[in-house]
């Protein structure tokens, strides 16, 4: 049985909005007082891949904000926020948060950096956000002058985020002040419907040039563009690799993931057709 079935059975039933369910500290805390900066990996993690491993890295490794890596600390988030019943396609909750633990596990071996996993039964990045600060404050945690959460996304979760229906009838700047005054947002680059991956740090430079009336160009400042992480890298993601598994492509999706994370999926036959 999954470790995670019993704290994931607490949670849907809690009227909790954010819960921790693992850390690798043994204190088993989100936080430390010198923790200035919270990378957070919102996915479904239908599996967890090399590019969210990849994203993940050069968060910490890059200098974008001046934060040593022993003053950071890496959160993975899962949405249930659909979860009328404990077992969603194509695999359940309780099987994702087993690969995520191995991920976690994979991170602490090579960084020393504290690594949570937490779940959220909320959909919009402005209540997870608020939900985590809220959770921390309720911990009576001292925050470290300066913190705030950082959000590792892929370009196309940041189009959704600044886009004002998601907010309506209130405005989009409203609707977000909080959430960018205590929030970066680290985005990598990656082919979308809309702008192609040349032309995208041209949207962050629009931010800043006030071309874009409805959103503040101060929020340019909190917006980090990964522009060069491995184009191969970038592209892999968890719908491929099922369709993979599927068609019972195993050179293709197994050098997509950690080998923990293949080992698993093999064993518990994950994402074969039922």
């Amino acid at each position: 049985m999954s470790r995670f079935i019993k704290p994931l059975q607490e949670f849907l039933t809690s009227k909790k909005d954010f819960s921790i369910v693992y850390s690798s500290n043994s204190v088993g805390s989100l936080i430390t007082n010198q923790t200035e900066r919270i990378c957070v990996l919102d996915s479904s993690f239908n599996p967890p891949h090399l590019a969210h491993y990849a994203l993940i890295e050069e968060s910490l490794n890059t200098k974008h904000d001046n934060i040593p890596i022993e003053n950071k600390s890496i959160l993975l988030l899962l949405s249930v926020k659909n979860a009328d019943k404990i077992h969603p396609q194509p695999e359940s909750f309780d099987k994702r948060l087993e690969m995520m633990y191995f991920m976690a596990n994979h991170l602490t071996k090579n960084y020393p950096i504290n690594v949570s996993i937490g779940i959220t039964n909320h959909a919009k990045f402005v209540d997870k956000s608020l939900s985590i600060l809220n959770f921390l404050e309720s911990q009576k945690i001292t925050i470290h002058t300066g913190f705030k959460l950082t959000f590792l996304i892929g370009f196309d979760t940041l189009i959704r985020i600044f886009d004002p229906r998601y907010y309506l009838p209130d405005k989009l700047s409203n609707s977000l002040d909080h959430f960018m005054k205590m929030t970066d947002l680290f985005c990598l680059t990656r082919p979308t419907d809309e702008i192609n991956v040349l032309q995208q740090p041209n949207y962050v430079k629009e931010i800043a040039s006030g071309k874009h009336e409805e959103i503040p160009s101060s929020w340019s400042n909190s917006i980090f563009l990964l522009k060069d992480l491995n184009e191969k890298l970038a592209q892999i993601s968890s719908s491929s690799i099922r369709k993979s598994i599927i068609n019972g492509d195993n050179k293709d999706w197994e050098l997509q993931v950690i080998p923990e994370i293949r080992d698993y999926i093999i064993e518990n036959k994950l994402y074969q057709t039922k």
